[in-house]
């Protein structure tokens, strides 16, 4: 598929998701939804990706939705009535049963759209010129991509609870001190921080990776017994990999070379 408003850039075992629209914010259009399902399909597919970075090109991570979707929705509404609204499921539903680690790089601002996604991602870091506002209230809708089960999951429901309700922009310093983002640093290290965080993951073994990211998942929406069943059930198979088998070796060599210094 010949992308025109996302860009990819791959460096070994990580790849980088750009969305790719400055001039408009990155703003989301159903251009760049349908393009953003395609590669996530294709990703996860690809036995050489093992970790994902997602940011945005020029100023912002992405300004949420196209105001004028929102418009033509409404004005189809009025006319014809409800729409079926399921296949806008589709890239929400991928991204949380992608199995690679995602990390989000949020280089400016995040609004709607731009807040909710990287909620489903597993590390966020921000720039120091990052802003965030879960502008829902603001435009008389409400909150979507999953935020409403992840935000009270990462930050405590009275705080997800305020942001939502008063639909204020916060900047990178309070995102962090939320528990928003894991860390905020100067914008221009953002990329590199990613990447080497990026490229520090991709040099774990594969499998071990994609079953630790599906252990957290399953462990946040499960009880404990079910979680720790799931877990020694996964311990169990990861025992049984080449993988694992190899990274014991390494360990157990460099342990005698420490012991022969």
């Amino acid at each position: 598929m010949d992308y025109q408003t996302i860009r990819i850039e791959r460096s070994g075992h990580v790849q980088t998701l750009y969305l790719d629209q400055p001039e408009v914010l990155n703003i989301l259009t159903d251009e760049m939804r349908e393009e953003l399902l395609h590669f996530f399909l294709q990703a996860e597919t690809d036995p050489d990706l093992r970790v994902l970075v997602v940011t945005g090109s020029g100023r912002a991570f992405s300004a949420g939705i196209d105001l004028n979707v929102l418009k033509e929705r409404y004005e189809t509404f009025t006319r014809e009535g409800s729409q079926d609204a399921s296949h806008r499921l589709r890239l929400p539903r991928t991204l949380m049963t992608f199995s690679k680690p995602i990390l989000v790089a949020i280089n400016g601002t995040a609004v709607g759209f731009g807040a909710t996604m990287p909620l489903i991602c597993d590390i966020r870091i921000a720039s120091t010129k990052a802003r965030f506002s879960f502008a829902f209230a603001r435009l008389g809708v409400t909150p979507e991509f999953c935020s409403s089960y992840f935000l009270p999951r990462l930050i405590g429901s009275g705080k997800a609870a305020e942001l939502v309700f008063r639909a204020r922009m916060i900047d990178a310093d309070e995102a962090l001190s939320l528990g928003l983002v894991n860390r905020v640093v100067p914008p221009e290290k953002l990329l590199d921080e990613a990447q080497s965080m990026a490229e520090e993951i991709a040099r774990m073994p594969a499998w071990a990776l994609q079953m630790s990211k599906r252990l957290l998942r399953h462990g946040s929406q499960s009880t404990m017994q079910q979680t720790l069943e799931y877990e020694s059930a996964a311990f169990q198979q990861s025992c049984q990999t080449q993988e694992h088998y190899a990274a014991v070796c390494q360990m157990l060599d460099e342990i005698k070379a420490k012991k022969k210094r």
